[in-house]
């Protein structure tokens, strides 16, 4: 798909400034202010993230009732349950509470609900079951903010304390004590800690509170997993946590880390975010996708290194099965595209009988990606529609549900992230209801993807030791992306298909006399277009390591043209001719054309128009006049047939424009 190339500007004098006060080349000043890092001090924190302090736990909401509740458990010996979340941000909090409480002689066990028969959140049955069995103090982690009726449902019997990091609603849960970086009243520093991370916090005000100095081994791996797992910004604190427990990833303590890394082949390269998000954490995972989030956790925390190899060993089965899952539900949703009007579509919401709850949301990911339209992936059993959701930048997925929420039983979640539950039959007003919201949030230029591109730099233009500087922005993840660079006009030389599929495009960009490699994954039906010559890319520059020896590797996200700028230009011949053939190859395409004429107006850009609302306007009146064009009951625009050959003059607006 087509996007625009968001070439950020900033101020070469200051770049110039800074990368002399710092000590680094204009390139990695110039990405820093991009990111809006302008001052030295500010700078030098940014890249030695693991020189600077960690926040006070105590200034999280209700951290001192937190501590006081908890550390009377421990030493009355009573019996604690950590109740966790079964998604990886969840699976972590869970390991690293668990541990803790443990280390400090409390009397502790955990409990992650089944996604299939409880659900996400606290389940009340659950609870019940641990009274039964004799707990008296519940810690929740990565969930519980919303569970205000299951908690009140139990507060006479248990007491509760609530770490979770998700936005709370209008009443607090009924608990001693509920730590959340979103409340209202947090003066927390750092508010988008993951679940993981507010589980942390705890830990390190219990050790302080009990032991009097920091934690001996906090479990910093597991936590950078989880953060980097969910998603979080890796700015600020969680850049801390992620730098960390990177650097103890590889010497981790934990067998279970351990043998992770061995089974999924990581143990000859550095690992670092890229290698956690795509590698380990959909392994963590796939176990509460598919089956119970407990093996997960017993692999976390197991001691045993041939038990561990054993987990390690089902959870990349378990992957490999999800990875088929994934793709066979995706083909179902796409079928039921084709019975839609997905040109015209501010969201999708797609739903099937039955379909497997554990890959929804990279369903719902995957096709968010593919069409850039917030989506919603139902599974309906027995009449009731359970769903994940994923959105795009603009639009306020909480907000959204919020305004749907009479045609919905449940949800909760994010803005770009969410879940909920839907009667069957209310499938169908709820996607009507949420076109509307998506018309009152979103601008149709608002569905033009784009690259943050942080300098147009032809790869023959990069040295080695520019690129190797540039792993001081490590770790990189959500609002602290690698940084893009962008080419135009590039030639090539031997383009090839390379990998078991032939899957992957291998090409090597020649530029000034200079021959740089490139990868382009998943790119197949791009060979033409590169052994053309003549191309545009975009791409992150890497360093590719073979055989002892090193070398500068372009990693492409993009062969397409970017979209061409909005801009008024004159209506005239060139001018309609070019919107003629995109209203024609839409029509020809299947799709409906709109008379919303700022939809068609971005449409037309991400066709390779240089378009904007009046000169399409314009050239819609244009064609209408002269009948080439007729609006139908519905609110669309309908191509007409004529064998007579019009002049363009005859249409009195175009005269006007071009007299």
């Amino acid at each position: 798909m087509r996007k625009i190339w968001n070439i950020r500007q900033k101020d070469k004098e200051k770049a110039a400034a800074l990368a002399a006060e710092l000590g680094v080349s204009a390139l990695l000043a110039g990405i820093l202010l991009n990111r809006g890092i302008d001052n030295a001090a500010a700078a030098r924190e940014f890249l030695h993230p693991e020189e600077r302090e960690y926040y006070d736990p105590y200034l999280l909401p209700d951290m001192d009732k937190a501590v006081k509740r908890i550390r009377a458990a421990i030493e009355a010996r009573e019996q604690i349950v950590v109740y966790g979340d079964y998604d990886a941000d969840g699976i972590t909090a869970t390991t690293v509470l668990l541990r803790t409480l443990q280390q400090l002689g409390g009397w502790a066990d955990y409990y992650i609900p089944d996604r299939f028969t409880e659900g996400y959140g606290v389940n009340l049955e659950a609870l019940k079951r641990m009274h039964r069995q004799g707990t008296s103090l519940v810690i929740t982690v990565d969930c519980g903010i919303k569970s205000v009726e299951e908690l009140r449902q139990m507060q006479d019997c248990m007491d509760f304390v609530v770490t979770d990091h998700h936005l709370p609603g209008d009443e607090l849960p009924p608990a001693v004590a509920v730590i959340d970086a979103h409340r209202q009243d947090s003066k927390y520093p750092c508010g988008e800690l993951a679940g993981v991370g507010i589980a942390f916090k705890l830990c390190q005000a219990l050790w302080l509170a009990m032991k009097k100095v920091p934690a001996e081994n906090p479990g910093l791996e597991i936590v950078a997993l989880g953060t980097v797992a969910d998603a979080v910004p890796l700015v600020d604190e969680n850049r801390k946590i992620v730098a960390e427990g990177l650097k103890r990833m590889k010497d981790s303590s934990f067998v279970g880390i351990r043998a992770l890394i061995e089974a999924t082949g990581l143990g000859n390269r550095e690992i670092d975010s890229m290698g956690i998000g795509f590698v380990l954490a959909p392994r963590i995972n796939v176990a509460g996708r598919l089956k119970s989030a407990r093996l997960s956790v017993e692999l976390l925390l197991s001691e045993n290194e041939d038990m561990a190899r054993e987990m390690a060993g089902k959870l990349n089965e378990l992957n490999n099965t999800r990875k088929e899952l994934k793709e066979e539900i995706q083909a179902m949703a796409e079928e039921q595209l084709k019975s839609m009007d997905i040109g015209n579509a501010r969201v999708i919401v797609v739903a099937g009988e039955e379909w497997h709850h554990g890959v929804l949301g990279l369903v719902a990911s995957s096709l968010q990606e593919k069409y850039y339209l917030p989506t919603i992936v139902i599974s309906v059993k027995d009449g009731i529609g359970k769903g994940s959701c994923r959105s795009i930048p603009g639009f306020n997925l909480f907000k959204a549900l919020t305004s749907c929420q009479s045609a919905l039983v449940q949800f909760g979640g994010h803005e770009m992230a969410a879940g909920l539950t839907v009667r069957a039959e209310n499938i169908d007003l709820l996607r009507e209801l949420l076109e509307a919201e998506a018309r009152r949030q979103m601008t149709a230029a608002q569905y033009i993807p784009c690259y943050d591109i942080d300098m147009e730099i032809s790869p023959a233009e990069m040295t080695m030791e520019m690129v190797e500087e540039l792993s001081l922005l490590e770790p990189c993840g959500m609002k602290n992306e690698p940084p893009l660079f962008g080419c135009r006009g590039l030639s090539c030389l031997n383009p090839e298909l390379k990998g078991a599929d032939a899957r992957h495009l291998k090409f090597t960009v020649s530029d000034r006399g200079r021959l740089v490699d490139a990868i382009a994954f998943n790119m197949p039906e791009e060979l033409a277009r590169v052994a053309r010559g003549g191309f545009d890319m975009v791409y992150a520059a890497g360093i590719n390591e073979w055989r002892d020896m090193r070398s500068l590797q372009c990693m492409v996200r993009s062969l397409d043209e970017p979209v061409p700028v909005q801009e008024p230009v004159a209506v005239d011949r060139d001018f309609m001719r070019q919107i003629y053939v995109f209203l024609r190859s839409r029509v020809q395409g299947g799709h409906r054309l709109s008379a919303d004429l700022g939809w068609l107006a971005m449409q037309a850009r991400l066709e390779g128009c240089r378009a904007e609302e009046q000169n399409v306007a314009d050239a819609v009146t244009v064609l209408l006049e002269l009948g080439l064009l007729k609006k139908t009951p519905e609110g669309y625009l309908e191509l007409s047939s004529t064998a007579k050959k019009m002049d363009l003059y005859d249409s009195p607006t175009f005269r006007r424009l071009n007299s």
